[in-house]
Formats: structure tokens, sequence, C-alpha cells
């Protein structure tokens, strides 16, 4: 019994609060509408003119069509690949009809579901939940700026000025936590991942959200009686936010239609306006903005869109074949190929971009570059291009883009790689002082996960958390196609590193130390790779690449520079590369404009200092973030014995 009341009170609340509102505001009406008032409504209505009929009618137009994108916008955040065509007439048709029956979470989730014969109904009531929670928050934000500029009622303008202070903030904490993952609450949740709408789509829609409310204030003001005292007529300006505040009541209320509330408000607002005659422009726009629409959509729900889905991306391939070893990390950061019958490249979903890793796998940079807009533009994102070579660049260039010269890539050629080298006298003399400390370097056929989990741990407790994104993790299904050097010393694992490796090339990857390694360790670790990858007939090895140097004109930029690339290790990692004596390729990233740009490398800082978690290494035991030495030993020994 109480299993049924916990499953039917709540619903019942929910249906009973709209039908408590409905008749609360009902009885404040009729205070103020009289029987003789509702009679003369007819007569009323027929002295409303033709053309702000035709002029409401078309107003209304424009702003289902504006309510169409956010439909468009949900279905590229959710990425269904349902054609755009088809997801903004159904938006638009949902709406109508949702708007109009009132309960808009269920009515619009079934009028999508039945309208778009592909889509699930639990996609539809994601759709539904996602326009209608995003509406509402783009509603406070215009209405906040309309009772700012047009000057609303003056109990408005605090609250107004507290959403316009928070909305910054609120762009803030989408850019900064673009996704949250429930498993941190409890492991029940595991799987469950909420992602929260790019910048690019919240500008979207708060976009739609004005077009679509100021043509709806612009249908109903038509319509306001021009015969009445210059004392009880209203402007446009004044309207405005009048119109969006009864609005608002209209949908916090979720009667249907937003009956009751919305037109409590405008008589309270609006007292200068005769009851008869402003009860007559209700009316009128109450048929022309719910019934007409709602009534074309019933019909077109006879009809439903046969929808056929794009293609989704390709499944992440073998990439023994890419030019660019380093492409194995989309294996760990959440990647794929975005492939077509030209072209393959390694995308990457950021925060706010959809982030082409490096050159096109196979294929011409050209259609790789096209294929990458389109795709970002289906999932709500920004396109960006991160450490491309100099080809890629300039015809990203040549398309108007935006490029930047980020990093230089460090690249060995195995086979001649000599140490006897003045260039190399450095690196010669860090080898001599491991080998002077009995360091003991060896390739790993069958890796000590146990000890090395025990490295990184005790990596990550003097460190910090290990930096992801562009940079592998300590992962054995991740590592366990890599090349491995590991380092022992007194039969004790001290360091390891680690090398992607497709059929050309090794690249340089995670690079783990205890406190007790020796010096010059990690230089006999690179080396040792460098020297196997000559034996296996490898073409190049990289070292990976290090933050560029730049020497900007400008004290300013020279100074953030500086700090920029300090605070990527930029100096450090050039040191300990410049041993080796590589060549040094230049690479670059690239945009379609400026601030594009600058958002896309802050999303590539955001994932590499603070990337999602991964899964454990060892099944209920996290690997990464340790923060307590004894518990890493405790590991240790647990997985030893």
């Amino acid at each position: 019994m109480s299993i049924i009341k916990q499953r039917v009170l709540p619903k019942t609340m929910r249906a009973a609060v709209p039908l408590a509102v409905l008749l609360g505001c009902g009885y404040l009406l009729s205070t103020k509408i009289t029987l003789d008032t509702v009679m003369a409504l007819p007569a009323q209505l027929a002295h409303i003119t033709w053309q702000a009929w035709v002029a409401s009618v078309a107003l209304t137009v424009i702003s289902l069509w504006a309510v169409g994108r956010y439909d468009g916008v949900a279905h590229a955040h959710f990425k269904t690949r349902i054609p755009n065509h088809q997801a903004r007439w159904t938006g638009s048709m949902a709406i109508a009809l949702a708007q109009t029956l009132g309960f808009g979470l269920f009515t619009g989730a079934v009028a999508r579901w039945r309208i778009l014969t592909d889509l699930s109904l639990p996609k539809a009531f994601q759709i539904s939940a996602f326009v209608s929670l995003s509406f509402v928050i783009s509603w406070v934000v215009v209405t906040a700026l309309a009772c700012i500029v047009l000057k609303g009622p003056n109990w408005a303008f605090w609250p107004s000025v507290g959403v316009l202070l928070a909305a910054p903030i609120f762009a803030w904490l989408l850019f900064r936590f673009p996704a949250f993952d429930f498993k941190r609450l409890s492991r029940r949740f595991d799987g469950v991942r909420l992602q929260f709408p790019t910048l690019r789509s919240a500008g979207a829609l708060l976009l739609w959200a004005k077009m679509d409310t100021f043509a709806a204030a612009a249908a109903f003001f038509v319509l306001l009686p021009t015969d009445i005292s210059p004392e009880s007529a209203i402007g446009w300006a004044g309207f405005i936010p009048v119109f969006l505040l009864a609005l608002g009541a209209a949908l916090i209320s979720n009667t249907p239609g937003g009956v009751g509330p919305f037109e409590l408000a405008l008589f309270t607002m609006l007292p200068q306006i005769p009851v008869d005659a402003l009860l007559t422009s209700i009316v009128a726009f109450r048929l022309v903005y719910y019934a007409g629409p709602a009534a074309c959509v019933l019909l077109a729900l006879f009809i439903p869109f046969g929808a056929k889905p794009r293609h989704p991306p390709y499944p992440i391939p073998n990439l023994s074949e890419a030019p660019n070893s380093e492409l194995g990390v989309i294996k760990q950061n959440g990647g794929y190929i975005l492939a077509d019958a030209k072209s393959a490249i390694a995308v990457w979903p950021t925060g706010q971009t959809l982030t082409a890793l490096c050159d096109p796998i196979v294929g011409d940079a050209q259609t790789a570059i096209i294929a990458l807009t389109a795709e970002a533009q289906t999932t709500g994102r920004m396109p960006f291009i991160y450490k491309s070579n100099s080809k890629t660049a300039s015809i990203a260039r040549a398309r108007g883009w935006v490029v930047m010269h980020i990093s230089d890539d460090a690249l060995l050629t195995p086979v001649l790689f000599n140490l006897d080298t003045p260039a190399r006298r450095g690196l010669r003399r860090k080898l001599r002082a491991a080998q002077k400390s009995g360091v003991m370097i060896q390739s790993a056929t069958n890796p000590p996960w146990t000890q090395m989990a025990y490295v990184d741990a005790a990596w990550q407790t003097a460190h910090g958390s290990a930096r992801g994104g562009t940079m592998g993790r300590f992962c054995p299904d991740y590592l366990s196609d890599h090349f491995i050097a590991l380092a022992f010393c007194d039969d004790d694992l001290v360091a390891f590193a680690t090398f992607q490796r497709c059929k050309h090339e090794w690249c340089l990857d995670v690079m783990r130390h205890t406190d007790q390694m020796p010096d010059g360790t990690m230089h006999a670790l690179v080396t040792h790779a460098v020297q196997a990858a000559a034996s296996a007939q490898i073409a190049r090895v990289s070292l990976a690449a290090t933050p560029a140097c730049p020497d900007p004109s400008r004290a300013m930029f020279r100074w953030a520079a500086k700090i920029a690339v300090t605070r990527a290790g930029g100096p450090g990692l050039r040191q300990f590369k410049s041993a080796f004596a590589p060549s040094w390729q230049p690479r670059y990233a690239a945009a379609q404009n400026q601030p594009s740009l600058l958002l896309g490398l802050a999303d590539i800082a955001r994932e590499v200092h603070h990337p999602a978690q991964i899964e454990p290494v060892f099944p209920g035991v996290p690997i990464h973030n340790f923060h307590n030495v004894d518990e890493n030993y405790e590991l240790a020994s647990q997985h030893a014995s």
C-alpha cells in the first residue's frame, strides 16, 4: 500500500496543482470580468480589422518558425542525426500542440515520437525536456534584458539585475563543466552522464528565444485596440516586458495554454486598458497563436515523417596505418574517426569544439575540413584543428580560417640516430650518470602492470593528477599496444616510458617515475626506445610536441606567452628533448575565426588539466588521482600477492 502511495500521490499532485492554479486564477478573474463583458466578445472580435488578423497570423508563423529551431539545437545536442529540416518542423508542431494542451513535457514528447517514426520514445522525452528547460532559462535572460532596457515594472528591476549578473557565471560553468558524470554520486549511476549544451548552442537558444518571444509579443500587440484613449494606450517598448512576464506566469503554472495566470498577469500589469478591450485582444491572440496552429498540427499528426537519420560516425578502426601514431590517444579521450568516401580524420569532441587531431588519416585536408565543419554543425560545436602540419594549416588559411603556430614536434630518424655527435654530448653525459647508478633498461614483453600502477600512483602523489586530453594516461587496456621501456634499480621498477605505435612511427606518450629514480633514467628510457625502433625499421620517432616559444613584438603578449609556455612545461620539456638533437617540425591550430580559435585552445587546456575519469585499472580500484602514498603501497602489495 505504501508503494502505491509513493507512486500515485506524486502523479496526482502534478495533475492537481495546475488545476488548482486554474481554479484560483478563474476566481480572481471573475472579480474583474462580468457576464456582460463575456457576452459582448463576439461583437468586439468583429471590430478587429482584417489587417490586424493577417499581421498577427504572420507574426505567429515567425514565432513558430523560431520555436522549431530549439529542436534543431536539441537534436544536434543529442546527436540523433535526424535531418535538420525534419527536426525543426517537428519542433514547431510539437510545441504548437504542447503549448495549447498543456503538460508540455508529455504532450511534446508524444508529438515528436509520433511525427518522427525513427525517434524512440525515451529520446523524444529527452528532447522535450531539453527544449522545455532551455526555453525557460532563455526566457529568464531575455525577460531580464527586456525589463532593464525597455523599463519593465519597477518590482522586476532588481531580479533582472541579478539574472544578468549571474548569466556570465552560468556561461563560465557551461565551459568549465561541459558534462557531469553521475557515477561520482553513486556507482549505481555508472554510465549515466549529463552533457550540458555548448556555449554555441546556448547562444543559439538565446537568439531563437528572443525572436520567438518578441514575435509572439508582436502578434498580441497588433490585436490591441487602437480606438482607446491616449491615457489607456501602451507603447510597443512598454508592452514587451509585460508580455514576457505574463508568459512566464503561464509557463510556471503549467496549465493548458497558460490559461488563467497569463490573463491574470496581463489584467494586473495593464490596468489602464479597459477590461473588455484587453479581454478581446487576449481571446483573439489565443485563437491565432494557440488554437489555429494546434488544429493544423492535429491534422499533420496523421502524416508523420519517414525520418532517415544520417549515418553515425565510424567506430575507431585499426590505427596502425595512420601517418601519426599519436592519434591513438582518441582511444582514451572519447574521440572517433570521421570518415566519408574521400577522407578520414581523427576527431575529438571537446566541450565547445569538435577538434580534428593532426592531419587526415587518408584523403586530402580540403575534403577533411569540409567534413569536419559539417560534423561540428551537426553536433552543435565549432570546428577546430589542433596540431596539424604546415600543409593542412595552409589549406585552412586559404579557406579563410585563422591559423596559429602553437607547438613544435621533436622528430628523430632511428636508423640515423648516433650518440657520438657533438649535439648529443649532453645526452651522453646523462646516459653515463644513469649507467653509474646501476639502472637497468629493458623492453616490456610482459608488462608488470601492478608495479607500473604503483609508479604511476607515486608520480601523481608527487606531481598531481595526471593530465589527459591529448596526453595518454596509465591504463593497461590503453597501453597494451604501446612499446614500453622499463627502468629497474635494485630490482625495483623506478620509471617507465611508453610509445604509441603505428606502421611508420612511434610517439612518446606516458612517462612516469618515482622519487628514487637516478639522474639520467628518463634519457636512458627514450634512448632505448629509439634504438628499438631502429631495430624494427621504424622510419620516425616523435618525442611529442612542446609548446612553441613565440616572441611577439608587444610586451603584454610576450609576457602572456611566457606564462602560457611556462605553465605548459615548455622550457623544461624542450630542454629534455633538445638533448636528443631532434629536428623540430612546427604544429598549428586553426579555427574559423579568432574567438573560435581562443575558445578551442581554452577547450584543449581544460581537457588536458581536468580530464574526465577513465575506467579503473583493476576492478573496483581507481588507479588515477591517488592522494595517499600509503594506500598505493597497500594496493601494490595486495595485487602482488
